[in-house]
Parts: C-alpha cells; sequence; structure tokens
C-alpha cells in the first residue's frame, strides 16, 4: 500500500468515541454458540493518560557494551535503537557492582574503559539528532555498594574518578544524553537491606565533589517475588520496598536539582518469574504464569505504590529501568518464544497506567505510572562468558562469535517495536475493558491511545492459547490493522511457544534495519468490522 493510500484510508477510517461490540469465540463444538463478550472504547480525553516520548528502552550489562556496541555490531544496534523513534538505554546491571572502572586498562570485558564509554557516545551519535531532547538518552550506572572481596575497588573515590575520567570526555558536547548516573544496581541485596549504611553512602555518593553536576538515579531496588497481597498486608520480608519514603525524602531534592533533559525520575526493578524456584512455586517460570493475572496485578502494585510516592516528592514518577520476564537471564522456552512478545506488550501498558489490583478504579484516568520500562539483556550463564550464549530473555541476541557482529532482533523486540511507534507520545491512555460471559476470553487484553493528527488506536493482545474473533463496531469507511503475530518457521503450528514474532509478516533485517509497518485497509460494512486475533497475537487498529 503507497503511503497516500494509507493516508486516504486514515481519512476515512472511524474509531471514534463510540462502543466496540465484540463477540470472541473459540473453536467451539459444532452446534454450540460462541461465548459473547463487548468492548467499550469511551470518547476522547485530551491529554489525559499521556505516555512520555521516551518510555521504551533496553537495559545492557556492561560486560556486553562491546558485543552491542562495538565497531562491528554499533551500526546494527543503533538502527535497532532508531526504529524505535525514540527511548532509553541503560547500561549497568549486576556488573556494574563487579567491574572496576580502569582509565587506563587495554580494553576488555571485564573492566569499564573510556573505550566502553566512547563506543556507547558514538552509539548515540548514530542514532541522534540535535534537538533540544535527543532520540535516546542513556543511563550510565557506577559502583555503589559495600566493598567486598568480590569489588575490593568500591567506594566514592571509584565513582568520581568514573565520572570524570570516563563520563565527562566521553560524553563532551553532549551532556544532554546522558540521562543519569546510577547510583549502584539493587542495593536492598548489596547492602543486606541495611538501610542506614545504603542512605549513608548515598550521601556521600551523591555530593557534587563526586558525580559532578550531571543527573543522578536511585534507588534502583529490586524486589522479591511475591503476590502483591502479602507485599501489602507487610506479611513477608520486603527489602527496601517499604522504605522508598526516606530514600526519596534523601535523594529528591538533589535529584530535582541537577534533572537533565529527560527530567529527575527513581528507579526500581521488576521481575514476574525466576530461572530457579526452589520450594517457591509462585516464582517458577512457565508460559501459563507468565501470562497470568496474578502476576501482572503484582507488577501493578509496584509500580502504582513506587510511582506514587515519587510523585509525591516532586519527581517525575518512576522508570522501570530494568524488567524481563524471569530473573536470573530467563527460562528456555518461556522467556525466546512469543509468549514474552504477548506479555511484554502488556506490560508496557500496566506500566503506564498500573491498574491497582485493590481498587483498580483508583487510576481510572491514568494519571499515575512509569515513565519508561527497560527490557534487560544479559549473557546466559555468567558475566565474561558472552560466548556461551545469550540471556534466554534478551529482547536483542548479540554475536556470541569472535567478530562481534551485528545483534539481531528477538521476539520480545517486536513488542518494544509496536509499543514505540503507536503507543508512546500518546495520550489518552485508558485500558478497555473486556467484558465475557465465557471464562475463555480472559486472555484478551485491550487498551486505548490517541496519536497525532486526531489518530485514535486500540489495542487488543490475545494472551490465551486459542483465538478470538470480534466484531467491531466502526463508525467509518475503513480502519488501518497491524499484527504482530508469533512465527513458527519449521511449520509446526506453535503459537505462544513459537520461537519467532513478526509485525505484518515482516521481520527485522541483518542489518537492524526496520522495513517499515505494512498495515491492512479493512472495509467496514454496516459500522462493523470483524478481526480474528490469533493465539499470541496483538493487533492495533488504527482509524480517526
Amino acid at each position: 500500500m503507497t503511503v497516500t493510500a494509507i493516508r486516504r484510508v486514515r481519512a476515512v477510517a472511524g474509531l471514534a468515541a463510540a462502543v466496540l461490540v465484540a463477540q470472541l469465540g473459540t473453536s467451539a463444538a459444532a452446534g454450540s454458540s460462541p461465548p459473547r463478550a463487548s468492548v467499550t472504547l469511551d470518547p476522547a480525553h485530551e491529554s489525559q493518560g499521556r505516555i512520555p516520548r521516551h518510555f521504551v528502552g533496553f537495559s545492557v550489562e556492561w560486560s556486553l557494551v562491546e558485543r552491542y556496541m562495538g565497531p562491528n555490531a554499533r551500526n546494527a544496534f543503533a538502527n535497532l535503537l532508531g526504529n524505535l523513534g525514540t527511548g532509553v538505554l541503560r547500561v549497568g546491571g549486576s556488573s556494574q557492582d563487579l567491574m572496576p572502572f580502569e582509565p587506563d586498562a587495554p580494553d576488555s570485558d571485564q573492566v569499564i574503559t573510556p573505550a566502553d564509554l566512547k563506543a556507547i557516545r558514538s552509539t548515540l551519535d548514530a542514532v541522534n539528532g540535535r534537538g533540544r531532547t535527543p532520540s535516546w538518552g542513556v543511563v550510565l550506572g557506577t559502583a555503589m555498594a559495600p566493598p567486598g572481596a568480590s569489588r575490593p575497588f568500591v567506594g566514592p573515590d571509584h565513582a568520581r574518578a568514573f565520572v570524570r575520567q570516563g563520563v565527562e570526555p566521553a560524553f563532551a558536547g553532549a551532556e544532554r544524553d546522558i540521562a543519569g548516573i546510577e547510583l549502584g544496581n539493587e542495593p536492598d541485596l548489596s547492602y543486606h537491606s541495611d538501610l542506614d549504611a545504603y542512605l549513608s553512602d548515598l550521601h556521600a555518593y551523591a555530593d557534587p565533589d563526586v558525580t559532578g553536576p550531571l543527573p543522578v538515579i536511585v534507588p534502583n531496588t529490586s524486589e522479591d517475588i511475591l503476590p502483591w497481597q502479602d507485599v501489602d498486608q507487610r506479611s513477608v520480608p520486603t527489602r527496601f520496598f517499604w522504605d522508598w519514603p526516606r530514600i526519596l525524602e534523601a535523594a529528591a531534592p538533589l535529584m530535582r536539582a541537577r534533572a537533565g533533559a529527560f527530567g529527575a525520575y527513581a528507579s526500581d526493578h521488576f521481575y514476574p518469574l525466576a530461572r530457579t524456584c526452589p520450594d517457591k512455586p509462585y516464582r517458577c517460570p512457565s508460559i501459563g504464569a507468565l501470562l497470568s493475572d496474578e502476576h501482572m496485578a503484582s507488577l501493578d502494585y509496584q509500580v502504582y505504590v513506587h510511582a506514587g510516592e515519587a510523585r509525591g516528592h516532586g519527581l517525575g514518577y518512576r522508570r522501570l529501568e530494568e524488567t524481563n520476564t524471569a530473573a536470573g537471564r530467563g527460562a528456555d522456552g518461556v522467556s525466546n518464544v512469543a509468549a514474552a512478545a504477548a506479555y511484554g506488550l502488556d506490560l508496557m501498558f500496566h506500566a503506564a497506567c498500573p491498574q491497582p489490583p485493590a481498587d483498580p478504579a483508583a487510576n481510572a484516568t491514568c494519571g499515575t505510572g512509569a515513565v519508561g520500562v527497560n527490557f534487560h539483556n544479559a549473557e546466559v550463564r555468567a558475566f565474561f562468558e558472552p560466548e556461551e550464549g545469550n540471556g534466554y530473555y534478551n529482547a536483542i541476541d548479540y554475536d556470541v562469535t569472535p567478530a562481534m557482529g551485528a545483534p539481531t532482533a528477538a521476539p520480545l523486540y517486536y513488542a518494544a517495536l509496536v509499543f514505540g511507534r503507536f503507543a508512546q507520545g500518546g495520550s489518552g491512555l485508558r485500558p478497555v475493558p473486556v467484558t465475557a460471559d465465557d471464562s475463555g476470553t480472559a486472555q484478551v487484553k485491550a487498551w486505548r491511545v490517541e496519536g497525532g493528527s486526531g489518530e485514535r488506536r486500540l489495542f487488543l493482545i490475545n494472551k490465551g492459547d486459542h483465538p478470538v474473533t470480534l466484531t467491531v463496531s466502526v463508525p467509518g469507511f475503513a480502519a488501518l490493522v497491524d499484527r504482530m503475530t508469533p512465527d513458527d518457521p519449521s511449520g509446526a503450528g506453535r503459537t505462544l511457544d513459537a520461537p519467532q514474532v513478526r509485525v505484518d509478516g515482516r521481520q527485522v533485517a541483518t542489518d537492524g534495519t526496520w522495513p517499515g509497518f505494512r498495515p491492512t485497509a479493512e472495509r467496514v460494512h454496516g459500522h462493523r468490522m470483524t478481526v480474528t486475533v490469533a493465539a499470541g497475537e496483538a493487533c492495533v487498529i488504527t482509524g480517526r
């Protein structure tokens, strides 16, 4: 379809403030009536429920900078970032507390060097224009943890050297690209939940004599994988979860004073599952658990509570700066299949507009939420062994060979691509209720967003293992439909467990470029159109 044709379709397409009546069905037995449901797309809400422009993002370990941003990988990685439009790259993770910055050391994956920071700068230069706010920003993590046998170098002097001898020279003239210096990774673990020790170090590291004028990002906390009800009742140990008020009381003033182009925000981490789960069934990875409502409810709870705390301290809500499908570098057959894309797309909407499980109506207008999400990428087993393979949860797979060539898009990447191009920067975000008489339709999730030029988009995400047919009332004559679909090149017909994903039947090229979306123009008869959403598939319906 030509650009002119697409514009013509958009001009007449109608997803106005009307009721979308949906008939959702499985492959019911002959003679049985398919279950029915209705989806209501309510009127426009102007700027309420806005999704920030730099919402999407990725996180990579310092030990993998050469694999993603070395000379042979950089152009493709920059293309993979650029496909999403805008975003934030975070370089950090557990490696930032284990890898020393050594300004005079040869470049390797064992230490952080000025060459690593120059590689990051060169990648952003390849992606960014010269506007007031760059298309992509970067979070640079540095060590902040109690010194120990595995990190004898840690201390304010090390952080000062990282900033003064590494970051400042590498980013001279491009300071606006730096979203922040992240102080420590998951301090609730490294400090063994000793809040007083953490706050004392935070005061020392955040001093301008150490980190200069650059923005700082804290607290970068993690939490154990627990049901939200247990956290809410405070019946289980929760590390620093309930200590955010004390942390932000100490940190928010300096964070606001040193905010850069991306604003001042707090950050934390979330994983719904873990690769290992001894004696903790709730943590055990499976496709069913990953796509379950209960694990998404735990995400909603964490985001809503911490976003509220951040906003109360004058910060731009918070960023889910490290997340993915399962802690421990993901789970084979769960994190590296199409189910991860369906989960990731729904997760980004929930992060932007969390529905507090105890009181969903409390955030009906999507006024509280995260400012962004970063999907984490790591080695499959351990730092400094990249040749063993990619983490199962990686959204972007690096080249494991000594050539360290072009990274490639994994299933989860396509979720970020769809969200980045169709949702971020939009307004009027709302969850759209799917009411059905049959529980078999419970895995169908719907969200609405208003884009530019009066466009309205309805996202339908089928997290179930059966196809769903929707009869949608549309006031116009046509609508555009883009699809994120599981792809099984073996021909076995796998869906949620398919090893690949396509959008509009297309895939990212080997050089990281995206050939462009190719929506279908669906005719509307009598103000109704029928859309079938396959198992594990997501559809974006665009109209005016």
